[in-house]
C-alpha cells in the first residue's frame, strides 16, 4: 500500500521516505495512481480497521472514519442504509453515494450496510460531486469504491474462521436478544495468481417484540498476473430477512391495533463481474470493466413520508428487482517526463442498461379504501450512454491540475433533457521538507440524478408512478471544495477542507388532502375542515422539486500513529439550508429553514493499540442539533381525530417539527491471541445503552450488546 516517495531526479533527502500520500487508491481514475496525485480529499477505511465493527458494520465505520458522512443507526431489522449527511443533503429520505465493489457499480446502493471484513482490501470514499465528471449520473453526493482483497495465502494462513456469539439488551422485553456472528475465508495462491472464497452469516433475535434478522453473505475472487494482463473476478451473494414490528413508542390508538403485526421482509442482492487491465508499453496501457449487479426486495416497511407507521394502511409495503449491467472501457496514456512536466490522459466509454420494477401495490390503498384494488407493478428500464476525457497534469512533482468532462446520455433525466455535461476540475501544490509534506488543493464539480431510480420505486410506496407522469426535473448539484493536508511520513496527518455547494431539484415526497370536507370547521365556516376519525384519511402524495439547497460546511480528520498506538479523530459541520422554493411547492418547507434530518456537526475519535499478543480499541462518535418530526406526536394526530387531513399536510406540518439534540455511540473491543492462531475478542456495542433518539423518536435499536468472539488461523 505504501511505496517509497522519489523527489525529482531520485535525489534528495526525501527519496525513500514513506508517505501517507503515496498509498495507491483507484478511485478518481481508470487505473491506480497515488493519493498524492489527487486534487480532492479521499479517505480510506481499511479491512483492519472495518474488522473492528460488528459483523463489518459499514455505516459506523464510515461514521467514525470519514469526515463529513454520517450514517444514522438504524433498526438491526431495517434492510437499507440512512444516511444523515454527506456534506448535507442531495435528496429528501434518499440521499446516497454512489457505490462500486472493485468497479462494478451497484443498482440499489442503499443495500450495502455492511461487508466481510476478512474480504475487504479498503474502502475509497470521495465527498461532493467531484467525482462525477468520471463516474456520472447518481454520483451527486459522492463515490465509495469497495476493493476487495486478492492477495493469495502469501505463505500465511490459508483459512480464517471466526465465530461469535453475543447478548443484546432491551427496555422493551424481559430479556437479552441473542445476537451471533460467523465467518469462514479460504485464501490461496500468491500475488501472481490467487484465488479466495468467504462465508458469513449472522443475525440478532427479538429486542422487540416479533423482531428478528438474520443474514448470509458469500464472496468470491480470483486475480491472475502476467507481465503484460491484471485480471481480476469478482462474485458476490447478500441475502437477508426481519421482521419490523410497530415501534412500542407509538401511543395512539392505530398503532395500538396494530401491535403484533409483523410482516416479513426480505432482500437478496448478487453482484457478478471482472475487470481485464492490459500493459500495452510504458506509456499506454487499456481496462475493460464488465459488471451485474442485481436485487430483490420484499415487503419493506415505507418511512420515508412524515407520517409514521401508524398510517401504515395509507402507506402499504415497497419492494421489487433492480438489475444493472455496465461495460466501461478505458484507455489512459502517460507522456512527458515525470520529473518535470508529464501529464496522464484518460479516454473512457461506457454503457450501461438498468431495469427495475416495483413490488405489485394495490391502488385503491392511495385512494383511501381499505386496500383491494387492481394490483399495479411498474417497470422502467434505463439506457445510458457516455464518453469521458480526463487529463492529470503534473510539473516536478509539487504540483497537479485535474481537467475531466462526461457526456452522458440518459433517457431518464426527462423528456426535455437527455443528455448531461458533468465537468471537473482541480489543483493541488504539495512540497516535501523531509518527512514532511504539505499539500493544498481545490477542486469543482458537477453531478446529477434523474427523478426515476431504483431506490424510489423500489424502496417508496408510489401506486402511480409519478416521478415518471410528473416530468419531474432532475436533482442536481454543484460546487467547490478547498482543503489543507499536512502529513509527517506515515506517523502524523491533518486534513481540513472547506466545502460549499449548491444543490438543485431535489425531490421531495409530499402530502396533500385528497378531498375538502364539505363540513364546515369550528371555527365559523372559514377554517379547516371538521375533523375526521382515522379510517377517513384521505391523504395522498405527490412528488415535487423544492427548489435550491446550500451545502457548506468544514471537514477536519486527524491521525496519530505512534508504535503500536493509533489515535484518530473527525469534525465536521454542516449548514444544509432552503435557498429557493420553486413554484408551486406545496411542502412544509420555506426559504432559510435548515434541512430536515441533517445534523449541523458530526465528531468521533478512536484509540486502536496493538502489542504483546493483545488488541484493544475505543470509539466514540457523536452527531449534534438537527431538525426531524415529532413522529409520536403525527401518530397521535392522526388517529385521534383531533385534526384534520389539511392540518397534517403543507405548511401545517411545520408545526410538528422536533430539535434533536443529539447522540452518542460507544464501542470498544479486546483480543488476545492464546495459542497458534488462535485468539479471542471481547467487544461491546452501544455502550452507553442508547435505544432511541436518532434519527427519529420512534425508531427503536438494541441496547448494550456484549460479544465474546473466537478466530481461527489456519
Amino acid at each position: 500500500m505504501l511505496s517509497p516517495a522519489e523527489t525529482p531526479g531520485g535525489t534528495g533527502p526525501e527519496q525513500g521516505v514513506p508517505r501517507v500520500l503515496d498509498r495507491v487508491v483507484v478511485t478518481g481514475g481508470a487505473i491506480e495512481a497515488p493519493v498524492r496525485h489527487l486534487t480532492v480529499a479521499m479517505n480510506v477505511v481499511t479491512g483492519a480497521q472495518l474488522s473492528r465493527y460488528s459483523e463489518g458494520n459499514l455505516a459506523q465505520a464510515l461514521s467514525d472514519i470519514v469526515p463529513g458522512l454520517w450514517v444514522w443507526q438504524s433498526a438491526p431489522t431495517s434492510l437499507t442504509a440512512h444516511y444523515g449527511s454527506i456534506r448535507g443533503t442531495s435528496s429528501f429520505g434518499s440521499s446516497y453515494p454512489k457505490i462500486y465493489v472493485d468497479g462494478i457499480e451497484l443498482a440499489n446502493p442503499l443495500l450495502i450496510t455492511q461487508f466481510t471484513p476478512e474480504a475487504v482490501e479498503r474502502i475509497e470514499v470521495i465527498r461532493g460531486p467531484q467525482g462525477a465528471a468520471l463516474y456520472g449520473t447518481d454520483a451527486i453526493s459522492g463515490v465509495i469504491n469497495i476493493v476487495t482483497r486478492h492477495d493469495g495465502a502469501n505463505g500465511g494462513p490459508r483459512a480464517v474462521a471466526r465465530t461469535s456469539v453475543g447478548a443484546a439488551s432491551s427496555a422493551y422485553m424481559p430479556s437479552s436478544a441473542i445476537t451471533q456472528d460467523h465467518a469462514l475465508t479460504v485464501r490461496e495462491g500468491s500475488g501472481a495468481q490467487s484465488g479466495s472464497a468467504s462465508f458469513t452469516s449472522g443475525g440478532v433475535g427479538s429486542y422487540l417484540p416479533g423482531a428478528f434478522a438474520r443474514h448470509t453473505t458469500a464472496n468470491a475472487g480470483f486475480r491472475v498476473v502476467r507481465s503484460k494482463l491484471i485480471a481480476t473476478g469478482t462474485a458476490r451473494l447478500f441475502a437477508s430477512e426481519s421482521a419490523d414490528p410497530s415501534s412500542p413508542l407509538f401511543r395512539d390508538p392505530v398503532s395500538a391495533a396494530r401491535a403484533g403485526s409483523v410482516v416479513p421482509q426480505s432482500v437478496k442482492e448478487y453482484t457478478l463481474g471482472g475487470t481485464a487491465t492490459i500493459i500495452q508499453d510504458e506509456h499506454w496501457t487499456h481496462s475493460i470493466v464488465a459488471g451485474f449487479d442485481g436485487s430483490r426486495l420484499t415487503n419493506l416497511a415505507d418511512y420515508h413520508t412524515p407520517l409514521p407507521s401508524a398510517s401504515g394502511p395509507d402507506l402499504g409495503l415497497a419492494g421489487g428487482n433492480a438489475n444493472l449491467g455496465t461495460l466501461r472501457v478505458s484507455s489512459v496514456a502517460k507522456v512527458g517526463d515525470p520529473d518535470n512536466l508529464a501529464a496522464t490522459l484518460t479516454f473512457a466509454g461506457e454503457n450501461s442498461l438498468l431495469d427495475f420494477r416495483s413490488q405489485p401495490e394495490t391502488t385503491s390503498t392511495l385512494l383511501g379504501g381499505g386496500g383491494g384494488g387492481d394490483p399495479v407493478s411498474k417497470v422502467v428500464r434505463r439506457w445510458t450512454s457516455a464518453g469521458v476525457a480526463q487529463a492529470n497534469v503534473s510539473w516536478r512533482d509539487a504540483a497537479y491540475i485535474t481537467s475531466g468532462l462526461r457526456v452522458e446520455r440518459n433517457d431518464a433525466l426527462g423528456s426535455n433533457r437527455t443528455v448531461s455535461v458533468l465537468p471537473m476540475i482541480g489543483a493541488a501544490l504539495l512540497r516535501d521538507y523531509g518527512p514532511l509534506t504539505v499539500k493544498l488543493r481545490s477542486a469543482y464539480g458537477s453531478g446529477i440524478r434523474p427523478a426515476t431510480t431504483p431506490i424510489r420505486e423500489t424502496a417508496w410506496f408510489d401506486p402511480r408512478g409519478q416521478a415518471r407522469l410528473l416530468n419531474l426535473a432532475p436533482e442536481e448539484q454543484a460546487g467547490i471544495e478547498t482543503g489543507l493536508d499536512i502529513y509527517v511520513g506515515k506517523t502524523f496527518g491533518v486534513q481540513v477542507t472547506r466545502f460549499d455547494q449548491l444543490a438543485s431539484g431535489l425531490i421531495q415526497r409530499v402530502g396533500y388532502a385528497m378531498y375538502q370536507h364539505s363540513q364546515a370547521s369550528s371555527q365559523g365556516g372559514g377554517g379547516y375542515p371538521a375533523p375526521v376519525a382515522a379510517e377517513d384519511r384521505h391523504i395522498a402524495y405527490v412528488l415535487q422539486n423544492v427548489g435550491e439547497i446550500t451545502n457548506r460546511g468544514w471537514e477536519l480528520k486527524g491521525d496519530l500513529n505512534i508504535a503500536a498506538l493509533t489515535l484518530g479523530g473527525t469534525f465536521s459541520t454542516v449548514d444544509s439550508r432552503v435557498r429557493k422554493v420553486a413554484e408551486g411547492y406545496v411542502g412544509d418547507l420555506r426559504v432559510g429553514d435548515r434541512m430536515l434530518e441533517v445534523p449541523a456537526r458530526t465528531g468521533s475519535v478512536s484509540a486502536a493499540w496493538i502489542g504483546g499478543g493483545w488488541t484493544s480499541s475505543v470509539a466514540a462518535s457523536r452527531s449534534w442539533d438537527w431538525i426531524d418530526y415529532d413522529r409520536i406526536a403525527l401518530a397521535g394526530a392522526f388517529s385521534n381525530s383531533s385534526q384534520s387531513d389539511a392540518q397534517l399536510v403543507g405548511q401545517e406540518l411545520r408545526n410538528f417539527w422536533l430539535k434533536y439534540g443529539g447522540v452518542t455511540r460507544l464501542r470498544a473491543s479486546v483480543g488476545r491471541s492464546l495459542y497458534r492462531g488462535l485468539s479471542f475478542t471481547l467487544s461491546g456495542e452501544n455502550l452507553l445503552n442508547r435505544q432511541h433518539g436518532e434519527p427519529d423518536n420512534v425508531t427503536v435499536v438494541p441496547g448494550r450488546t456484549i460479544s465474546l468472539g473466537l478466530k481461527a488461523r489456519m
